[in-house]
């Protein structure tokens, strides 16, 4: 949460994050808010964890392409 507060109170878990982002934006003018795109894109996958779940359904298709893989290799023909 913004307001620094988790949900069972001490510090949140992207309280950190929009930290940062906030010494990012008022340390450089709005125009220049490009340089704060990386805090910004860090404040946002802390919050919805987008990136992670992309790159653990790659891996679990990956995983299962090659369970299949493994399934052919070892007798020669598919399951």
């Amino acid at each position: 949460m913004s307001s620094g507060f988790g949900i069972r109170g001490g510090i949140g878990r992207c309280y950190p994050f929009y930290a940062d982002l906030k010494e990012c934006l008022k340390s450089n003018e709005t125009e220049n808010a490009v340089v704060c795109r990386p805090m910004r894109e860090d404040y946002f996958e802390c919050l919805h964890h987008n990136k992670e779940y992309q790159m653990v359904s790659a891996v679990m298709v990956q995983q299962k392409k090659n369970e299949e893989l493994e399934k052919v290799s070892s007798d020669g023909h598919v399951h």
